[in-house]
Protein backbone atom coordinates (compact mmCIF):
# COMPACT_ATOMS: atom_id res chain seq x y z
CA UNK A 1 0.00 0.00 0.00
CA UNK A 2 2.86 2.34 0.79
CA UNK A 3 4.29 2.15 -2.71
CA UNK A 4 0.87 2.60 -4.27
CA UNK A 5 0.40 5.78 -2.25
CA UNK A 6 3.84 7.04 -3.29
CA UNK A 7 3.14 6.23 -6.96
CA UNK A 8 -0.23 7.99 -6.77
CA UNK A 9 1.26 11.15 -5.26
CA UNK A 10 4.14 11.14 -7.73
CA UNK A 11 1.75 10.64 -10.65
CA UNK A 12 -0.41 13.51 -9.45
CA UNK A 13 2.62 15.78 -9.13
CA UNK A 14 3.83 14.81 -12.61
CA UNK A 15 0.42 15.55 -14.15
CA UNK A 16 0.34 18.97 -12.47
CA UNK A 17 3.84 19.76 -13.74
CA UNK A 18 2.99 18.70 -17.30
CA UNK A 19 -0.26 20.66 -17.32
CA UNK A 20 1.64 23.71 -16.11
CA UNK A 21 4.95 23.47 -17.94
CA UNK A 22 3.86 22.49 -21.48
CA UNK A 23 1.67 25.59 -21.99
CA UNK A 24 4.31 27.68 -20.23
CA UNK A 25 7.00 26.43 -22.65
CA UNK A 26 4.87 27.37 -25.64
CA UNK A 27 4.26 30.74 -24.08
CA UNK A 28 8.01 31.26 -23.65
CA UNK A 29 8.61 30.41 -27.29
CA UNK A 30 5.97 32.91 -28.40
CA UNK A 31 7.33 35.62 -26.12
CA UNK A 32 10.90 35.06 -27.27
CA UNK A 33 9.84 35.14 -30.93
CA UNK A 34 7.90 38.35 -30.43
CA UNK A 35 10.82 39.89 -28.59
CA UNK A 36 13.25 39.14 -31.44
CA UNK A 37 10.80 40.30 -34.10
CA UNK A 38 10.34 43.58 -32.24
CA UNK A 39 14.11 44.02 -31.95
CA UNK A 40 14.55 43.24 -35.63
CA UNK A 41 11.89 45.78 -36.62
CA UNK A 42 13.59 48.42 -34.53
CA UNK A 43 16.98 47.64 -36.08
CA UNK A 44 15.42 47.56 -39.56
CA UNK A 45 14.13 51.10 -39.18
CA UNK A 46 17.56 52.21 -37.99
CA UNK A 47 19.14 50.58 -41.05
CA UNK A 48 16.46 52.12 -43.29
CA UNK A 49 17.47 55.56 -42.06
CA UNK A 50 21.10 54.85 -42.91
CA UNK A 51 20.18 53.36 -46.31
CA UNK A 52 18.14 56.42 -47.31
CA UNK A 53 21.32 58.44 -47.99
CA UNK A 54 22.70 55.75 -50.32
CA UNK A 55 19.44 55.34 -52.20
CA UNK A 56 19.14 59.12 -52.70
CA UNK A 57 22.82 59.52 -53.59
CA UNK A 58 24.35 56.17 -54.78
CA UNK A 59 27.97 57.31 -54.41
CA UNK A 60 30.90 55.13 -53.47
CA UNK A 61 31.30 57.01 -50.19
CA UNK A 62 27.67 56.42 -49.14
CA UNK A 63 27.88 52.77 -50.22
CA UNK A 64 31.04 52.20 -48.20
CA UNK A 65 29.53 53.87 -45.12
CA UNK A 66 26.35 51.80 -45.32
CA UNK A 67 28.27 48.56 -45.92
CA UNK A 68 30.45 49.19 -42.88
CA UNK A 69 27.32 49.81 -40.75
CA UNK A 70 25.76 46.57 -41.99
CA UNK A 71 28.93 44.57 -41.28
CA UNK A 72 29.18 45.92 -37.75
CA UNK A 73 25.53 44.99 -37.12
CA UNK A 74 26.06 41.49 -38.52
CA UNK A 75 29.12 40.97 -36.34
CA UNK A 76 27.22 42.09 -33.24
CA UNK A 77 23.91 40.28 -33.83
CA UNK A 78 24.64 37.48 -36.29
CA UNK A 79 21.79 38.63 -38.55
CA UNK A 80 21.94 39.07 -42.32
CA UNK A 81 20.93 42.46 -43.76
CA UNK A 82 20.20 43.33 -47.40
CA UNK A 83 19.19 46.67 -48.88
CA UNK A 84 17.38 46.94 -52.20
CA UNK A 85 16.47 49.92 -54.35
CA UNK A 86 12.94 50.76 -55.48
CA UNK A 87 13.13 48.00 -58.13
CA UNK A 88 14.04 45.25 -55.65
CA UNK A 89 17.69 45.11 -56.82
CA UNK A 90 20.27 44.50 -54.06
CA UNK A 91 22.50 47.52 -53.44
CA UNK A 92 24.08 46.26 -50.16
CA UNK A 93 24.31 42.84 -48.48
CA UNK A 94 26.18 41.45 -45.49
CA UNK A 95 26.42 38.06 -47.24
CA UNK A 96 29.51 38.12 -49.45
CA UNK A 97 28.21 35.30 -51.63
CA UNK A 98 25.41 37.45 -52.95
CA UNK A 99 26.36 39.89 -55.70
CA UNK A 100 25.20 43.44 -55.67
CA UNK A 101 22.67 43.91 -58.48
CA UNK A 102 20.81 40.67 -57.84
CA UNK A 103 17.07 41.14 -58.06
CA UNK A 104 14.98 40.15 -55.00
CA UNK A 105 11.77 41.64 -56.31
CA UNK A 106 10.16 38.21 -56.51
CA UNK A 107 10.57 37.66 -52.75
CA UNK A 108 7.19 38.19 -51.02
CA UNK A 109 8.62 40.26 -48.17
CA UNK A 110 10.56 42.49 -50.61
CA UNK A 111 7.48 42.92 -52.80
CA UNK A 112 5.42 43.92 -49.75
CA UNK A 113 8.12 46.32 -48.62
CA UNK A 114 8.21 48.00 -52.07
CA UNK A 115 4.48 48.64 -51.58
CA UNK A 116 5.21 50.43 -48.31
CA UNK A 117 4.22 47.55 -45.99
CA UNK A 118 6.13 46.19 -43.01
CA UNK A 119 6.26 42.38 -42.99
CA UNK A 120 7.68 39.83 -40.56
CA UNK A 121 7.50 36.10 -39.98
CA UNK A 122 9.27 32.78 -40.52
CA UNK A 123 10.15 30.97 -43.71
CA UNK A 124 12.23 28.04 -44.95
CA UNK A 125 14.72 29.31 -47.47
CA UNK A 126 15.56 25.85 -48.86
CA UNK A 127 16.01 22.15 -48.23
CA UNK A 128 19.57 22.56 -46.93
CA UNK A 129 19.00 25.69 -44.88
CA UNK A 130 17.53 26.36 -41.47
CA UNK A 131 14.28 28.16 -40.84
CA UNK A 132 14.70 31.96 -40.76
CA UNK A 133 12.93 34.79 -39.04
CA UNK A 134 12.69 37.94 -41.15
CA UNK A 135 11.60 41.57 -41.00
CA UNK A 136 11.28 43.75 -44.11
CA UNK A 137 10.61 47.51 -43.84
CA UNK A 138 10.36 50.10 -46.63
CA UNK A 139 12.91 52.92 -46.96
CA UNK A 140 10.76 56.03 -47.25
CA UNK A 141 11.35 59.59 -48.29
CA UNK A 142 8.04 61.18 -47.54
CA UNK A 143 5.53 58.98 -49.36
CA UNK A 144 8.07 57.71 -51.86
CA UNK A 145 9.45 54.17 -51.40
CA UNK A 146 13.18 54.33 -52.13
CA UNK A 147 13.84 50.67 -51.35
CA UNK A 148 13.58 47.90 -48.74
CA UNK A 149 15.72 46.80 -45.78
CA UNK A 150 15.37 43.14 -44.84
CA UNK A 151 16.94 41.52 -41.79
CA UNK A 152 16.91 37.72 -41.45
CA UNK A 153 17.72 35.83 -38.29
CA UNK A 154 18.12 32.03 -37.74
CA UNK A 155 15.12 30.55 -35.87
CA UNK A 156 17.50 28.15 -34.12
CA UNK A 157 18.75 31.08 -32.06
CA UNK A 158 15.22 31.62 -30.74
CA UNK A 159 14.77 27.89 -30.15
CA UNK A 160 18.06 27.70 -28.26
CA UNK A 161 17.04 30.58 -26.03
CA UNK A 162 13.69 28.91 -25.37
CA UNK A 163 15.30 25.55 -24.62
CA UNK A 164 17.68 27.19 -22.21
CA UNK A 165 14.71 28.35 -20.22
CA UNK A 166 12.97 24.99 -20.66
CA UNK A 167 15.99 23.25 -19.21
CA UNK A 168 15.73 25.53 -16.20
CA UNK A 169 12.08 24.66 -15.88
CA UNK A 170 12.91 20.96 -16.26
CA UNK A 171 15.48 21.21 -13.46
CA UNK A 172 12.92 22.87 -11.21
CA UNK A 173 10.38 20.20 -12.17
CA UNK A 174 12.88 17.45 -11.35
CA UNK A 175 13.59 18.99 -7.95
CA UNK A 176 9.85 19.28 -7.39
CA UNK A 177 9.40 15.60 -8.21
CA UNK A 178 12.17 14.64 -5.81
CA UNK A 179 10.62 16.72 -3.04
CA UNK A 180 7.20 15.25 -3.86
CA UNK A 181 8.71 11.75 -3.66
CA UNK A 182 10.21 12.54 -0.25
CA UNK A 183 6.95 14.00 1.06
CA UNK A 184 4.98 11.08 -0.41
CA UNK A 185 7.34 8.59 1.22
CA UNK A 186 7.02 10.26 4.61
CA UNK A 187 3.23 10.52 4.35
CA UNK A 188 2.79 6.96 3.07
CA UNK A 189 5.11 5.61 5.75
CA UNK A 190 3.19 7.45 8.47
CA UNK A 191 -0.19 6.26 7.20
CA UNK A 192 0.81 2.65 6.55
CA UNK A 193 2.66 2.44 9.88
CA UNK A 194 -0.54 3.31 11.75
CA UNK A 195 -2.50 0.87 9.60
CA UNK A 196 0.13 -1.80 10.18
CA UNK A 197 -0.11 -1.24 13.93
CA UNK A 198 -3.89 -1.52 13.72
CA UNK A 199 -3.55 -4.72 11.68
CA UNK A 200 -1.20 -6.21 14.27
CA UNK A 201 -3.60 -5.19 17.05
CA UNK A 202 -6.49 -6.83 15.19
CA UNK A 203 -4.49 -10.03 14.67
CA UNK A 204 -3.57 -10.13 18.33
CA UNK A 205 -7.22 -9.58 19.27
CA UNK A 206 -8.40 -12.38 16.97
CA UNK A 207 -5.84 -14.73 18.52
CA UNK A 208 -7.41 -14.33 21.97
CA UNK A 209 -5.83 -11.28 23.59
CA UNK A 210 -9.08 -9.42 24.29
CA UNK A 211 -7.33 -6.76 26.38
CA UNK A 212 -5.30 -5.30 23.49
CA UNK A 213 -6.43 -1.91 22.22
CA UNK A 214 -5.56 0.25 19.20
CA UNK A 215 -3.77 3.59 19.41
CA UNK A 216 -6.52 6.18 18.91
CA UNK A 217 -4.42 9.21 19.93
CA UNK A 218 -1.77 9.51 17.21
CA UNK A 219 -2.01 9.60 13.42
CA UNK A 220 -4.41 11.10 10.91
CA UNK A 221 -7.99 11.82 12.03
CA UNK A 222 -9.32 8.95 9.91
CA UNK A 223 -6.81 6.52 11.46
CA UNK A 224 -7.67 7.77 14.97
CA UNK A 225 -11.36 7.34 14.22
CA UNK A 226 -10.74 3.81 12.94
CA UNK A 227 -8.76 2.98 16.08
CA UNK A 228 -11.51 4.42 18.28
CA UNK A 229 -14.13 2.35 16.44
CA UNK A 230 -12.00 -0.77 16.92
CA UNK A 231 -11.65 -0.05 20.64
CA UNK A 232 -15.41 0.47 20.97
CA UNK A 233 -16.00 -2.83 19.18
CA UNK A 234 -13.48 -4.60 21.43
CA UNK A 235 -15.08 -3.16 24.58
CA UNK A 236 -18.53 -4.20 23.38
CA UNK A 237 -17.31 -7.72 22.60
CA UNK A 238 -15.67 -7.93 26.01
CA UNK A 239 -18.91 -6.86 27.68
CA UNK A 240 -20.93 -9.38 25.68
CA UNK A 241 -18.48 -12.18 26.42
CA UNK A 242 -18.48 -11.27 30.11
CA UNK A 243 -22.29 -11.30 30.11
CA UNK A 244 -22.33 -14.65 28.37
CA UNK A 245 -19.84 -16.14 30.82
CA UNK A 246 -21.78 -14.75 33.79
CA UNK A 247 -25.07 -15.89 32.30
CA UNK A 248 -23.74 -19.38 31.62
CA UNK A 249 -22.21 -19.62 35.10
CA UNK A 250 -25.33 -18.41 36.85
CA UNK A 251 -27.60 -20.58 34.74
CA UNK A 252 -25.56 -23.73 35.33
CA UNK A 253 -25.40 -23.00 39.06
CA UNK A 254 -29.13 -22.35 39.36
CA UNK A 255 -30.15 -25.27 37.16
CA UNK A 256 -27.95 -27.74 39.04
CA UNK A 257 -30.03 -27.61 42.26
CA UNK A 258 -33.51 -28.33 40.82
CA UNK A 259 -32.07 -30.95 38.47
CA UNK A 260 -30.33 -32.72 41.34
CA UNK A 261 -33.45 -32.55 43.49
CA UNK A 262 -35.54 -33.84 40.60
CA UNK A 263 -33.15 -36.71 39.99
CA UNK A 264 -33.09 -37.71 43.68
CA UNK A 265 -36.89 -37.64 43.99
CA UNK A 266 -37.35 -39.70 40.85
CA UNK A 267 -34.73 -42.24 41.97
CA UNK A 268 -36.40 -42.49 45.39
CA UNK A 269 -39.83 -42.84 43.78
CA UNK A 270 -38.49 -45.64 41.57
CA UNK A 271 -37.22 -47.50 44.64
CA UNK A 272 -40.57 -47.09 46.43
CA UNK A 273 -42.90 -48.02 43.55
CA UNK A 274 -43.27 -51.65 44.70
CA UNK A 275 -42.89 -51.30 48.49
CA UNK A 276 -44.62 -47.95 49.12
CA UNK A 277 -46.77 -46.76 46.20
CA UNK A 278 -48.19 -43.84 48.19
CA UNK A 279 -44.71 -42.64 49.13
CA UNK A 280 -43.62 -43.00 45.50
CA UNK A 281 -46.61 -40.89 44.40
CA UNK A 282 -45.61 -38.21 46.91
CA UNK A 283 -42.07 -38.22 45.52
CA UNK A 284 -43.40 -37.95 41.96
CA UNK A 285 -45.67 -35.07 42.97
CA UNK A 286 -42.68 -33.32 44.53
CA UNK A 287 -40.73 -34.01 41.33
CA UNK A 288 -43.53 -32.35 39.36
CA UNK A 289 -43.20 -29.26 41.54
CA UNK A 290 -39.46 -29.23 40.88
CA UNK A 291 -40.23 -29.57 37.17
CA UNK A 292 -42.52 -26.53 37.31
CA UNK A 293 -39.86 -24.55 39.15
CA UNK A 294 -37.29 -25.63 36.57
CA UNK A 295 -39.64 -24.57 33.75
CA UNK A 296 -40.11 -21.12 35.32
CA UNK A 297 -36.36 -20.78 35.69
CA UNK A 298 -35.72 -21.72 32.05
CA UNK A 299 -38.41 -19.32 30.83
CA UNK A 300 -36.86 -16.51 32.85
CA UNK A 301 -33.43 -17.28 31.43
CA UNK A 302 -34.85 -17.19 27.90
CA UNK A 303 -36.46 -13.79 28.53
CA UNK A 304 -33.18 -12.37 29.82
CA UNK A 305 -31.27 -13.92 26.93
CA UNK A 306 -33.60 -12.37 24.36
CA UNK A 307 -33.46 -8.98 26.07
CA UNK A 308 -29.66 -9.02 26.01
CA UNK A 309 -29.47 -10.12 22.38
CA UNK A 310 -30.15 -6.56 21.20
CA UNK A 311 -28.02 -3.74 22.53
CA UNK A 312 -30.26 -1.16 20.91
CA UNK A 313 -33.82 -2.52 20.81
CA UNK A 314 -36.54 -0.71 18.94
CA UNK A 315 -39.00 1.12 21.19
CA UNK A 316 -42.59 2.09 20.41
CA UNK A 317 -45.38 4.21 21.89
CA UNK A 318 -47.71 2.55 24.43
CA UNK A 319 -50.59 3.77 26.58
CA UNK A 320 -49.26 2.78 30.00
CA UNK A 321 -52.55 3.73 31.70
CA UNK A 322 -54.60 1.37 29.54
CA UNK A 323 -52.09 -1.48 29.96
CA UNK A 324 -52.07 -1.00 33.75
CA UNK A 325 -55.89 -1.26 33.92
CA UNK A 326 -55.88 -4.40 31.75
CA UNK A 327 -53.25 -6.15 33.86
CA UNK A 328 -54.94 -5.24 37.12
CA UNK A 329 -58.23 -6.71 35.85
CA UNK A 330 -56.42 -9.88 34.74
CA UNK A 331 -55.02 -10.45 38.24
CA UNK A 332 -58.26 -9.78 40.11
CA UNK A 333 -59.55 -13.37 39.85
CA UNK A 334 -56.34 -14.98 41.10
CA UNK A 335 -55.94 -12.40 43.87
CA UNK A 336 -59.51 -12.89 45.05
CA UNK A 337 -58.72 -16.57 45.83
CA UNK A 338 -56.22 -15.27 48.42
CA UNK A 339 -58.70 -12.63 49.66
CA UNK A 340 -56.56 -9.84 48.16
CA UNK A 341 -58.00 -6.89 46.25
CA UNK A 342 -56.22 -5.48 43.18
CA UNK A 343 -57.03 -1.89 42.20
CA UNK A 344 -55.73 0.50 39.55
CA UNK A 345 -55.52 4.28 39.58
CA UNK A 346 -54.38 5.81 36.28
CA UNK A 347 -55.19 8.72 33.97
CA UNK A 348 -57.29 8.15 30.87
CA UNK A 349 -54.28 8.13 28.51
CA UNK A 350 -50.53 8.41 29.03
CA UNK A 351 -48.10 7.52 26.20
CA UNK A 352 -44.59 6.28 26.98
CA UNK A 353 -41.60 4.88 25.10
CA UNK A 354 -41.03 1.16 25.78
CA UNK A 355 -39.97 -2.01 24.05
CA UNK A 356 -42.91 -4.30 23.16
CA UNK A 357 -44.14 -6.38 26.12
CA UNK A 358 -42.02 -4.57 28.70
CA UNK A 359 -44.85 -2.77 30.55
CA UNK A 360 -46.97 -5.95 30.81
CA UNK A 361 -44.09 -8.02 32.22
CA UNK A 362 -43.12 -5.30 34.69
CA UNK A 363 -46.64 -5.06 36.14
CA UNK A 364 -47.15 -8.84 36.13
CA UNK A 365 -43.87 -9.52 37.96
CA UNK A 366 -44.53 -6.81 40.56
CA UNK A 367 -48.09 -8.06 41.24
CA UNK A 368 -46.93 -11.72 41.31
CA UNK A 369 -44.22 -10.90 43.88
CA UNK A 370 -46.68 -8.90 45.95
CA UNK A 371 -49.26 -11.72 46.00
CA UNK A 372 -46.64 -14.14 47.30
CA UNK A 373 -45.98 -12.06 50.45
CA UNK A 374 -49.10 -10.03 51.33
CA UNK A 375 -51.49 -11.40 53.97
CA UNK A 376 -55.17 -12.00 53.31
CA UNK A 377 -57.67 -9.16 53.44
CA UNK A 378 -55.17 -6.63 52.10
CA UNK A 379 -54.93 -4.61 48.92
CA UNK A 380 -52.49 -4.32 46.03
CA UNK A 381 -52.74 -0.98 44.22
CA UNK A 382 -51.41 -0.23 40.75
CA UNK A 383 -50.93 3.56 40.51
CA UNK A 384 -49.68 5.51 37.48
CA UNK A 385 -48.10 8.94 38.10
CA UNK A 386 -46.12 11.25 35.86
CA UNK A 387 -44.13 14.47 35.69
CA UNK A 388 -42.88 16.44 32.67
CA UNK A 389 -40.52 13.70 31.47
CA UNK A 390 -41.33 10.35 33.08
CA UNK A 391 -44.33 8.15 33.81
CA UNK A 392 -43.97 5.96 36.91
CA UNK A 393 -45.70 2.65 37.59
CA UNK A 394 -46.24 2.05 41.33
CA UNK A 395 -47.30 -1.37 42.61
CA UNK A 396 -48.17 -0.76 46.28
CA UNK A 397 -48.74 -3.66 48.67
CA UNK A 398 -49.51 -3.99 52.40
CA UNK A 399 -47.03 -6.72 53.10
CA UNK A 400 -44.10 -6.78 55.52
CA UNK A 401 -41.76 -4.84 53.24
CA UNK A 402 -38.05 -5.66 52.84
CA UNK A 403 -34.89 -5.04 54.86
CA UNK A 404 -32.97 -2.05 53.56
CA UNK A 405 -29.93 -4.09 52.35
CA UNK A 406 -32.25 -6.37 50.36
CA UNK A 407 -33.78 -3.40 48.48
CA UNK A 408 -30.48 -2.87 46.62
CA UNK A 409 -29.93 -6.56 45.82
CA UNK A 410 -33.47 -7.48 44.84
CA UNK A 411 -32.85 -6.85 41.12
CA UNK A 412 -29.76 -9.10 40.96
CA UNK A 413 -30.15 -12.29 39.01
CA UNK A 414 -31.09 -15.41 41.00
CA UNK A 415 -31.40 -13.43 44.22
CA UNK A 416 -34.36 -14.53 46.32
CA UNK A 417 -35.71 -13.34 49.62
CA UNK A 418 -35.56 -15.90 52.39
CA UNK A 419 -39.32 -16.25 52.33
CA UNK A 420 -39.39 -16.92 48.58
CA UNK A 421 -38.63 -20.60 48.50
CA UNK A 422 -40.26 -21.35 45.15
CA UNK A 423 -39.09 -18.33 43.14
CA UNK A 424 -36.48 -18.45 40.38
CA UNK A 425 -34.79 -15.20 41.34
CA UNK A 426 -35.22 -13.87 37.82
CA UNK A 427 -38.49 -11.94 37.99
CA UNK A 428 -37.08 -8.64 39.24
CA UNK A 429 -33.95 -9.08 37.10
CA UNK A 430 -36.23 -9.30 34.05
CA UNK A 431 -38.11 -6.19 35.23
CA UNK A 432 -34.86 -4.25 35.61
CA UNK A 433 -33.52 -5.34 32.21
CA UNK A 434 -36.70 -4.58 30.24
CA UNK A 435 -37.13 -1.17 31.90
CA UNK A 436 -33.52 -0.21 31.29
CA UNK A 437 -33.76 -1.22 27.63
CA UNK A 438 -36.82 1.04 27.37
CA UNK A 439 -34.81 3.98 28.71
CA UNK A 440 -36.25 3.90 32.23
CA UNK A 441 -35.30 2.97 35.81
CA UNK A 442 -36.58 0.66 38.57
CA UNK A 443 -36.70 1.18 42.31
CA UNK A 444 -37.98 -0.51 45.47
CA UNK A 445 -38.82 1.38 48.66
CA UNK A 446 -40.57 0.53 51.90
CA UNK A 447 -43.87 2.19 52.81
CA UNK A 448 -44.99 3.42 56.18
CA UNK A 449 -46.16 1.83 58.40
CA UNK A 450 -45.56 -1.30 56.31
CA UNK A 451 -45.63 -2.48 52.73
CA UNK A 452 -43.53 -2.09 49.62
CA UNK A 453 -43.59 0.41 46.72
CA UNK A 454 -42.25 -1.27 43.55
CA UNK A 455 -41.61 1.37 40.88
CA UNK A 456 -40.72 1.42 37.20
CA UNK A 457 -40.15 4.65 35.25
CA UNK A 458 -40.66 5.00 31.49
CA UNK A 459 -39.91 8.11 29.36
CA UNK A 460 -42.94 10.02 28.18
CA UNK A 461 -43.62 10.47 24.50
Amino acid sequence: MKWRLIAALMGLTLVVLLVHDIPFTNYLRTVESDRIITALERDSFVMAGRAEELLEDPSAKNYLSLQNTLNVYKKRSGARVIVTNSKGVVVADTDETTKVGTSYSNRPEIASGLKGKITSGRRDPGPNSDELMYVAVPVLNGNTVLGVVRITFPSAVVDNAVWQRVRGIAIVAGITLLLAALVAFLMATSITRRLKELEETTDEFTHGNLDVRANDIEGAPEIRSLGSSFNSMADQLNRLLAQQRAFAGDASHQLRTPLTALQLRLERALEMVDSDPEGAAERIEAAMLETERLQRLVEGLLVLSRSEAHTRPETAHFNVAEIARERAESWEALASEANVIVTCTAPEKLLVHAIPGAIEQVIDNYIDNALSIVPANTKISVVITHDSKLATIHVLDEGPGMPEPDLERAFNRFWRARSDANGSGLGLAIVERLTTLSGGHVRLSNRLPHGLDAQAEFPLV
